[in-house]
């Protein structure tokens, strides 16, 4: 009798432990098999979810949204502002299509992979100097729209960093923020890579306040600030994305970029 006892109330314990555990979500899977702690996992997944949920990201095929980029390079107004319309795959393959608007000389670039096209008034551009920097370009664009859902690709590896607050760069006082390092598992010709990119995710909103960057190869410090985070058909863009210069303790030096997305529509026909 004492032993059946014992078994009851082994497997009532049981099934109150597997009741009270908590259910995994596809977003909390996929992040534990790149994160190296719990603080990264979680801080991240909360901030993927406040986006509008791993479910509703996949889901998503292509976007097309109206795109601005003011180059300022320290000067208190843009000495060049860019204006396109953007076409991009969300999926593994590399697909982008960039169209000039409001220029004199319109130019379009489709990128499918490594193969490129662009064409500038209708005729076609031979220059390998301006195809280089308008494939980089256009993969660049895509790498920022992409971003935060890329800390999820397979080859990302996540680390905490603690808890800062970093300093203000608008009249509103910005809090605690969770601090999730991302590198990528990735070969180069020196054999890897020390270029890192620092999350600032508020634990007020659970949003990217900003992300603090490192480029091994111009060893140089870059710091983006996002805000103005907006709901397009179920997902939230940061639509207003300012790039400092920085330095390692991520203080916000000379205004180097503004880019401004608008109209961002998903899986048009």
């Amino acid at each position: 009798m004492r032993q059946a006892l014992l078994v009851a109330s082994w497997l009532a314990a049981c099934a109150v432990a597997a009741c009270a555990a908590p259910q995994n979500d596809p977003v909390t899977d996929r992040i534990r098999l790149v994160a190296a702690d719990a603080s990264a996992a979680d801080a991240v997944a909360s901030m993927l979810r406040e986006y509008g949920g791993y479910e509703a990201w996949v889901a998503r095929h292509a976007v097309e949204y109206r795109y601005t980029l003011s180059l300022f390079a320290g000067d208190p107004t843009p000495r060049m502002v860019t204006r396109q319309v953007h076409h991009i795959g969300l999926g593994d393959a590399v697909r982008v299509e960039l169209l000039d608007i409001d220029s004199d000389e319109p130019q379009v670039v489709s990128l499918d992979g490594d193969a490129i096209n662009v064409t500038q008034n209708g005729a076609v551009v031979d220059d390998a100097s301006e195809i280089a920097f308008r494939r980089t370009y256009a993969r660049a664009l895509r790498w920022d729209f992409m971003t935060p859902w890329n800390l999820l690709d397979p080859s990302a590896r996540l680390e905490s960093r603690g808890v800062r607050t970093p300093q203000p760069t608008g009249p509103v006082p910005v809090g605690p923020c969770d601090v999730v390092r991302l590198r990528f598992e990735r070969v180069t010709e020196g054999g890897g890579t020390d270029d890192w990119y620092d999350f600032y995710i508020s634990r007020r909103s659970h949003l990217v306040e900003q992300i603090h960057s490192y480029r091994a190869d111009a060893h140089g410090y870059r710091l983006a600030v996002w805000s103005d985070t907006r709901a397009f058909d179920g997902l939230r863009v940061a639509t207003r994305r300012a790039t400092y210069a920085s330095d390692a303790s991520a203080a916000a030096g000379r205004l180097e970029a503004v880019a401004e997305y608008a109209d961002v529509r998903f899986d048009l026909p």
